[in-house]
């Protein structure tokens, strides 16, 4: 069960991952010793998942962003468990979510430029019978990128 220390533990470390324990500490109100112990114990019970770093996506040659809602012909367990599969492989897919209403799916794309994504669409989505369809949405701005949850 999460108190508030660990409320705001995970706050701080939703910032800034790379907080030395006695600054995280400090913010917190806690000594550090028992700011490193929350934070093990937070890493073992799964609330924090993993720590990882942002990457811009156009600062590694994919400046183009796309969500694309793909539809399924079928949403049968099998074919959506194998669609996970083949989509959780694509290095263009950043995010993938599986969702309710129309779409079946709703993926976080990047591409090089337009043509390599067409090759992605050939290759991933129009090659597959079980895809019904899919619509491409172009990100023209991001404005906020967090992936932050709120305390409590």
């Amino acid at each position: 069960m999460t108190d508030k220390f660990d409320l705001l533990i995970l706050a701080e470390l939703q910032q800034d991952a790379r907080l030395p324990t006695p600054e995280l500490a400090h913010r917190v109100g806690l000594s550090a010793p028992a700011c490193y112990r929350r934070v093990r114990a937070l890493r073992e019970s799964g609330l924090i998942e993993r720590e990882v770093a942002l990457v811009a996506p156009a600062t590694m040659g994919w400046p183009i962003t796309m969500l694309v809602l793909v539809t399924l012909e079928r949403d049968h367990g099998r074919i959506v468990d194998e669609m996970i599969g083949v989509l959780k492989g694509e290095p263009e897919v950043m995010d993938l979510w599986y969702v309710t209403g129309e779409q079946d799916f709703v993926l976080h794309v990047a591409a090089r430029d337009m043509a390599s994504y067409e090759q992605f669409t050939r290759r991933v989505l129009h090659a597959r019978e079980q895809v019904r369809s899919f619509k491409t949405l172009v990100v023209m701005g991001q404005h906020k990128r967090c992936g932050a949850l709120l305390p409590g």
